[in-house]
Formats: structure tokens, sequence, C-alpha cells
């Protein structure tokens, strides 16, 4: 049994200017890729011949600029043998945008089924965020999507795709996914699968995965800030045999996920900024964290906004920590500069037009490289103290998701009055350590708020923008 696997990982924020490019992605080809995902030994234990082909995996941000992509695509797609291969296992995304191609996965995917036909399995492991397309549906046969949000089920959702995989090869099955949405729009800051009414839903999901012959039951919720006509939530349920039996699943989840959507709401304080720092100020208990919403890099938003640092500046705080604001110029001043020493920076801006600016005199207190969001190496940051304000400055986007990527640098969390990180809902590490967190309905290319992305291009009605529709599946 030949298995091909691949991954091209990337989520978009179609709202950031900035275009991503291959520089953004960590890339691995042939042998070494298979240390970069959870399945090798899964495969192997089943008698699998693997046939690495290419990981490629970035940071969320603006569209993957099109020839980049089409660099990438193509070099995972030539190391696939035109025969003799007996299922395909791919580890996608499920909302990259390409620059003049619109979803770069049914873009790969179409590639794929051109080399290899339509008799080949093909699996695809999927984020919960992932904005589905009907195309897709027909051009693959396995869909397996994550099942927590805030993300921790990363390795179980690619183990259920490749034993789905092999059971298609055995049995000698193509099943055909079914899809139904539903018109609802809501941060992804509030549909967090622990809590009610998503709980409730993903519960219903797993039930109905016990219909006879019933494969797989997927409920995703989209990424919100991709101006697409597929961007929000989808069902998606396969059926070995029985498709009609798979399109009536799906559309229970979606009326389901529909008439749930009033009790969508937030689950931690969230605040305009200013009350939002106020509420942080007043707290006692340690460490506090506010989430600068509408500047989220891990909802692709550019991280340059020095908003709400200008507004802590303003209110004379002190003790706060910053974590962090993506400036590259800012980092190459200061690079070649020794510790301790006085440093003047623009910060913010460096990206994202609409970005704030403000101007700081301080003190440099470290120059280093920084962990990246899986434990990669994130790239050049400086720490810098300003009127008893911590800033992290980043040359490349980063993500604050843990406590060990601040420990690295130096900084002890739990030392000042609040932190200020780029994200909506705390990462789980994070939030086991929290005291409090305050989300801050910040502006910026991930903001909170439908009503403020100008979206053109999504499908209407659509709920919070239509609220006097009813469902209607096509």
């Amino acid at each position: 049994m030949k298995i091909v696997v691949g991954s091209l990982q990337q989520e978009s924020n179609t709202l950031c200017s900035r275009l991503s490019s291959m520089i953004d992605f960590d890339i691995f080809r042939g042998e070494e890729m298979l240390s970069h995902i959870s399945v090798a030994d899964y495969f192997a234990s089943e008698g699998a011949e693997l046939i690495p082909t290419l990981y490629a995996h970035a940071l969320p941000g603006g569209r993957l600029n099109r020839t980049d992509f089409l660099k990438m695509a193509d070099d995972l797609v030539d190391r696939i043998p035109f025969y003799d291969i007996d299922g395909i296992w791919l580890y996608l995304h499920g909302a990259l945008e390409v620059d003049e191609i619109g979803s770069g996965e049914l873009a790969l995917i179409r590639m794929v089924r051109k080399k290899v036909g339509f008799g080949v399995p093909i699996s695809l492991t999927l984020d919960f965020h992932a904005n589905n397309t009907f195309e897709l549906m027909k051009l693959v046969n396995v869909i397996s999507g994550y099942r927590t949000a805030p993300h921790r089920d990363m390795p179980e959702t690619e183990l259920r795709a490749a034993k789905l995989l092999i059971n298609c090869v055995r049995d000698h099955l193509l099943p055909e996914p079914q899809m139904a949405r539903a018109n609802v729009v809501v941060p992804g800051d509030c549909v967090l699968t622990d809590e009610s009414p998503l709980k409730e839903i993903m519960a219903e999901a797993a039930t109905l995965e016990n219909i006879p012959g019933m494969l797989i039951c997927n409920v995703f919720n989209g990424q919100p800030w991709v101006d697409t006509n597929n961007m929000g939530p989808s069902m998606v349920c396969i059926h070995e045999k029985d498709p009609s039996i798979a399109a009536e699943v799906s559309r229970k989840l979606a009326r389901m996920f529909f008439e749930a959507r009033h009790e969508f709401r937030f689950l931690i304080d969230a605040y305009e900024p200013a009350e939002a720092l106020e509420k942080a100020w007043m707290e006692t208990n340690r460490p506090v964290f506010i989430t600068d919403s509408g500047d989220n890099t891990t909802a692709g938003a550019s991280g340059d906004n020095a908003f709400l640092l200008k507004l802590i500046k303003e209110k004379g705080m002190r003790d706060i920590l910053i974590g962090g604001i993506t400036d590259e110029p800012a980092v190459t001043k200061c690079w070649n500069i020794g510790v301790g020493q006085e440093v003047e920076l623009d910060l913010g801006g460096s990206i994202e037009p609409s970005s704030i600016k403000t101007h700081i005199c301080g003190k440099l207190l470290n120059k280093c490289d920084i962990e990246g969001w899986y434990g990669e190496n994130g790239g050049p940051c400086i720490v810098v103290r300003f009127n008893g304000i911590d800033i992290v400055v980043t040359a490349r986007r980063c993500a604050f998701t843990r406590p060990r990527i601040f420990e690295g640098l130096g900084l002890d969390i739990k030392s000042y009055r609040f932190v200020v990180v780029k994200l909506g809902y705390l990462y789980p590490e994070l939030d086991a350590v929290a005291a409090r967190t305050i989300l801050a309905f910040t502006p910026g290319s991930s903001t909170e708020r439908l009503q403020d992305m100008g979206m053109k291009n999504i499908r209407r009605p659509m709920y919070p923008l239509d609220d006097d529709f009813d469902l209607t599946f096509f």
C-alpha cells in the first residue's frame, strides 16, 4: 500500500493588506517533512509505504501571493507519482486565500486530481476555521476537521483522517462528502467548543456519527476575516455509501447552528479599549492579560498596531508588558546597539498603513531570537523599557501563545500589572496560568465586529448583518 503525504497550510485574513509570501513559510521536503506530521508511525504500523512530498506552514496572514503559492503547490504535486499509489493524505488549513486565484485548498486539490485522476481516495485534515467550498466536496473523499477551539486536538485530527483513508483503501471506498452551510458569522472568540451553544452542537455531531455507515460528521466555524463567498460555518458529513444520508445529517447540524445564532457570546470580559485598560489596572490578582483582539496575529492581522501602547502611554500606566509589536525596522535599528543603551523609536505601522504609530525613548533590555508559535525560531526581537512599560518588538509577526515564550526573553509575566497580547481568546497554556483575561475591542484587520469589516463578497443574507431570514439549503 503506497500513501502520499503532504501539507500546505496558512490561514488567510483578507482584511490585512500585506500579501504573504514564501518567506513566511517553514518548508521541509521529502523525508525531512515526516517529522512535522503526526501520522507517519500510524501509516507504518498499517504496512503503508509513505511517499513524502512537501510540508509548508506559515503563521496566519494576508492573502498568499499567486507566484509563491504556485511554486509550493507545484513542488508538492510534482513529488506525487502518476501511477501506483493507493491513497493521498493532505494536511491543509481550509482558509488559505491566494491572490488572483481564490481558495488555495481548492486550487491545490484540482492540481492533484488532474495528475492522479478520480480513482485514488484523497483524505484531508482541516482546521476548525476552514472556509469550505461545494466544489471541494466533489474532489476529495475524506475530510477530518479539528473538534476544539482553542485548538488542542491537531494530532488526533490528523490520525482520524489517516485511519479513514486506510479504511477507504482497504474497503475500496470512494465516499462523497456532503456539506450544508449556516449563514451565521460570529467572531471566532465567541465560538468555543467547550461552551454552549457549540458544545451541544459538537455533541450532536458525535451522536450522529453512530448512524450505520456514517464515517464522520464535521462542524466548521470558518474564518470570519475572509471576504469571500465561501466564508462562514459549514457542516461536512460523510457516509461510506449513501450521500443522501450524509446530506440530511449535515443540514440538521447547519439548522442547529443557525437556530443558536443569538446564543453565541464572549465568554470572557470584553470592553472598549480604555475601559479594558482600567479594568485590568484595578485587578489585584496576577497575571492579567488584555487581548488586543483587533490586531490578533493568530487571526492573520499584521501585529504592528501600537494603538494600545499609545493609549497606555497617554494614561501614564506603568509596570505593563506589551507582547509584542511587529516592527522589523525598529529591531534592525537596535540590533547593533548594546544592551542597557538608550534607544529612540517610532513603533507601529511598519506593515499596515492604518496601524497606529507612537514615539518612545527608552532603554534596550534584551535582544535575541524569539520562540515561534509552534516552537520554531521566530526570528530576532528586542525588549525595550519605556516609562515603566516593557515592550517586546519582533522583526517577524509572532504569536505569544504560551508562557515559555515570555520566559525565553527573561520576562516574568506575574511581575506586571497586566500583559497585552495580540490574541483573541487565550491559548490553553496561557489560559491555564491567567488570573483574569480581558478582551479589548481594538481596531484592526481582526476586528470582532462583522459590521466593521467592510465585507463586499460574502453571501447575503448573513447574520448579524441580516436577521430577518430563514435558512435555505441549496
